[in-house]
Parts: structure tokens; C-alpha cells; sequence
């Protein structure tokens, strides 16, 4: 559910206060309901997109336009940048971060080549910038994401419980080098991101069904009534609402997931207490 704020605002400080009037009357409207999104990124982007947040204030502007609290960020051109620029250039952007609505998303990398911190000094790190979460662009990286490469780095994701956002398209071969990822690291908590976006119904269902601690993230969910579906077979404690912005708008999932034909408590769950619970409980 979008709402308007007053474009005839005068000032950035008329500005900022409109939009927090708006999102006010917004959670209102939703009862409560406000949302908490598992995948956007911010940056310019390198080739010219319809929307995009080239900096905090576009951001929030983009989340208060369609009704996000909140949201976990990557930096959006990791893959062309690598991830030890991406890393930087997310930290020092989110120090705008001057509301606290934003929460960061690192890459990881080997240790071996000695790229990024090693162990307690990378967490560390993770900590200090508000980072909640990691990922990584194996595939586009060239390096095999394996015990052998990452093990230690994915052990330490574990213990502190911190989450893994993870897509096929992160890895050479797709879902088959998904699927064998978390088979070798089955404790760790995955937030998965389908990235297809038609017919990832076969591939997704057997993880929900075999690791606890896999969340399914809607960006590309398309499947009619799929949310649904999943959320009756494995609980709507297995979703959390993402958007995939600035590739996808964010107002598209959310009324998605306010139309679903769920009760209230479940909807609300997907929209972000599920989101909330993960965060809550890492170790950092």
C-alpha cells in the first residue's frame, strides 16, 4: 500500500516531517502492519534504471513513498565493484543511516587470499558498521563455494547467527551449486532469494522441507498463490518479505503479501516480524 506525502513542501524539514506524518497514518491503515525488507540495495547504478537510491535520503524517500519501516541493504554494484570496495563503499554510506532503518549486507570472501578481516576482526567489523547479514558472488567471483574455501568463515556465521542471503545466480552452476552449498553447511540460517522468476517452486520446496533455518524471500516468487501454498505447508514463519529494489519496486511484494489469504498474524509475520526475529537473535 503506497500513500502521497505533501509535494508542496517547502523545506527538507517540512519534507522529512511529511513523510513521517504519512508513514504514520500509513501503519494505521495497515493495523500495524509495517514492513521490514529483506532485499534492496543501494548506489547508482552503472546502467540507467527507472527507479534507484543513489544515496540514504533517496532511499528513504523510495521506502516512505511505498510504506517500509525498514530494510536490509547491499551495496548494488558489488559484482562489477568486488566485494572489498563493496564492503567499504556500503559502510560508508549507511554512516548517513541517521533514522536507523537501515541495516547492512557485506559479501564474504576466502580467507586465504586475504581480501577482508580474518575471523573475530571481520565480525568485529560486521558489529561496529551494523551489518546483520552477509552474502556472496561465488559464481561471478570465481571461487568455489565450499568447506575447503569459506568453511571457517561460514562457521562463524553460524555461531553467531547471523544470516546467509543467497540466490542461484551466486553460484556457477546454479541451483545444483546451491543446493550442495547448504547440504555441506546445513546449520547455518539462509535467507533464499529464488532469482528466477517463474517455476522455482520444485527447487525451493525441498529445502524448506529439509533445513530448518531456510527462509524463503518473495522478491521473485511468482508463482500464483505460491506464498500462500507455502506459507500452509511449512508455516508463514518461513517468509520474509524482500523487494529486490531498485530492479523491482517495492510496493509490488507487499501487496502481494497484503492480499494474501492468510489471517492478519500471519501476514504480518511475512511483512517483518519474521525479519525481526532473525536479527534479534544473532550473537554479533
Amino acid at each position: 500500500m503506497a500513500y502521497t506525502i505533501n509535494i508542496h513542501a517547502k523545506t527538507r524539514k517540512e519534507e522529512t516531517e511529511a513523510r513521517k506524518r504519512a508513514r504514520r497514518k500509513w501503519r494505521v491503515q495497515t493495523t500495524g502492519k509495517g514492513f521490514f525488507d529483506a532485499n534492496c540495495s543501494l548506489g547508482a547504478p552503472m546502467n540507467e534504471m527507472v527507479c534507484h537510491a543513489d544515496t540514504v535520503a533517496d532511499l528513504y524517500a523510495e521506502m516512505d513513498r511505498n510504506g517500509v519501516d525498514k530494510a536490509l541493504v547491499a551495496y548494488l554494484n558489488a559484482q562489477s565493484a568486488g566485494p572489498v570496495f563493496a564492503n567499504h563503499t556500503l559502510a560508508k554510506m549507511l554512516a548517513d543511516d541517521v533514522e536507523g532503518r537501515l541495516f547492512g549486507v557485506w559479501q564474504i570472501l576466502p580467507e586465504d587470499c586475504d581480501e577482508l578481516p580474518h575471523g573475530e576482526a571481520f565480525f568485529k567489523a560486521m558489529k561496529e558498521r551494523r551489518i546483520v547479514a552477509a552474502t556472496h558472488l561465488a559464481g561471478p567471483g570465481r571461487w568455489v563455494p565450499c568447506r575447503l574455501t569459506i568453511g571457517g568463515v561460514m562457521d562463524g556465521l553460524r555461531e553467531r547467527r547471523i544470516p546467509l542471503l543467497t540466490s542461484p545466480t551466486n553460484y556457477a552452476d546454479g541451483w545444483t551449486g546451491l543446493y550442495r552449498f547448504i547440504e555441506e553447511f546445513p546449520e547455518n540460517i539462509y535467507i533464499l532469494i529464488p532469482g528466477g522468476l517463474w517455476g522455482t517452486d520444485r527447487v525451493i520446496r525441498p529445502l524448506l522441507a529439509n533445513y530448518p533455518n531456510t527462509y524463503l524471500e518473495t522478491s521473485t516468487f511468482w508463482q500464483p498463490e505460491g506464498l500462500r501454498d507455502i506459507a500452509r505447508k511449512y508455516g508463514a514463519d518461513r517468509i520474509v518479505y524482500g523487494s529486490g529494489f531498485p530492479k523491482f519496486n517495492q510496493g509490488a511484494m507487499m501487496t502481494v503479501v497484503h492480499n494474501l489469504e492468510l489471517d492478519e498474524a500471519e501476514r504480518r509475520l511475512i511483512a517483518s516480524g519474521n525479519l525481526e526475529r532473525i536479527i534479534s537473535e544473532e550473537q554479533l
